[in-house]
């Protein structure tokens, strides 16, 4: 065997290598891509899951969001601005879900659930009430988004009357 030869056998072998060594790091990318989507999808759950949870741990700001939801306009100012604060923390939730889904940070499933979340929230007068005084806090693209379910007249049933 002569030196060409075995230069030969050398570029196919490293070359092979470096199509191994590629084939390698594309899985290790999807990898932590997957792995990134779901660490986003779950932060961005707990935040959510925190902000509702506030509505389970106290039962008066559970009565305010009822009440508020279904006729903002007859809340007190303080009650509006209680009220208001809450919508505006659960919003900046699902703002950043929105953002992050419209990166591709977000699984589609995930994404689903909380897209009928906020359907069925802005079916209710009186988020149409308070997002129409409002929408002006939020990014162009999350008011546009949000604008067309408010614009909906479906019947809100998500929490029923007695």
């Amino acid at each position: 065997m002569n030196w060409e030869a075995l230069a030969a056998i050398a570029d196919t072998v490293g070359s092979g290598v470096v199509v191994i060594s590629l084939i390698y790091l594309s899985i290790q990318v999807h990898r932590q891509t997957v792995e990134t989507k779901l660490t986003t999808g779950n932060e961005l759950a707990n935040q959510l899951n925190y902000v509702y949870a506030n509505l389970s741990d106290n039962a008066e700001l559970a009565d305010l969001f009822y009440q508020g939801i279904n006729d903002f306009n007859s809340l007190s100012p303080g009650r509006k601005i209680q009220l208001s604060t809450y919508f505006s923390r659960l919003l900046r939730v699902m703002e950043g879900m929105f953002y992050q889904q419209r990166h591709g940070r977000v699984e589609a499933a995930i994404w689903s659930g909380l897209d009928r979340a906020i359907q069925d929230l802005c079916r209710y007068p009186g988020m149409k009430s308070w997002w129409v005084t409002r929408k002006h806090w939020f990014s162009d693209e999350f008011a546009s988004y949000l604008s067309i379910y408010i614009s909906r007249h479906e019947k809100p049933e998500s929490y029923w009357e007695n």
